[in-house]
């Protein structure tokens, strides 16, 4: 040991903790912005992909129950209710007092169109042979990206597409 010698110290400096704050706060300043418009689209894409499985479970049902299912999509709400039918009747059965459980769209998703109709409410109706009414309803978020449901009139299926 000799006298006068100090031992290196290995720690960071001041300077160097704030250079690196900076640099990291500058990559997430550029990098969040596309995480959150990136979510937003999983938003209306999972909107649409679960809608268009609630119209084919309605369809699967209609054939396997033999009993129509009307699906109605409400606009102001922004829900998706799919609810047996009545024999011989356009009504909704209602054999208890509770609402049909229904699906909400996730903030700032939005039903765009449906069929051309700007309708508050639109349905579609599937039928015990495999078939529907018919119709579209397209679904959009904020960024307007949007996502078309088709259900086909003659065979029933049901067809998701981005526009």
């Amino acid at each position: 040991m000799s006298v006068g010698k100090t031992s290196e110290n290995k720690a960071f400096t001041l300077l160097e903790l704030l250079i690196v704050m900076v640099i990291i706060s500058m990559v997430f300043a550029f990098v969040g912005p596309r995480l959150a418009d990136s979510l937003t689209k999983l938003n209306s894409k999972t909107a649409a992909k679960k809608i268009a499985s609630c119209l084919r479970y309605a369809r699967s049902r209609t054939v396997s129950e033999k009993v129509r299912y009307l699906c109605e999509f409400d606009f102001e709400k922004k829900t998706v209710t799919i609810e047996k039918q009545k024999p011989g009747s356009l009504e909704p059965q209602t054999p208890n007092p509770e609402p049909a459980p229904a699906y909400h769209l996730p903030e700032g998703v939005r039903f765009k169109a449906a069929a051309g109709d700007t309708e508050a409410v639109f349905q579609i109706v599937f039928y015990p042979v495999g078939n529907s009414s018919g119709g579209e309803i397209i679904v959009s978020d904020e960024a307007e990206r949007a996502f078309k449901i088709q259900a086909d009139m003659i065979t029933g299926t049901v067809q998701l597409s981005e526009l």
